[in-house]
């Protein structure tokens, strides 16, 4: 990430706060899946049968 990604997002209309939280998060989950990784826990997985959209199902 550099300079130019930052201008075309402000290009989209997104304020600094806007990009501000989204750098926070993205930094947040990265930081946490290399800790989860480095401590040996098993990924995630979507248990069969589930019907969340966020799982994919209907």
């Amino acid at each position: 990430m550099d300079d130019t990604d930052i201008e075309k997002l402000r290009g989209v209309d997104w304020d600094e706060g806007a990009i501000w939280e989204i750098t926070a998060l993205a930094s947040f989950f990265n930081f946490t899946g290399r800790l989860e990784a480095a401590s040996g826990l098993p990924p995630d997985e979507i248990p069969e049968g589930a019907t969340l959209a966020e799982a994919g199902g209907t």
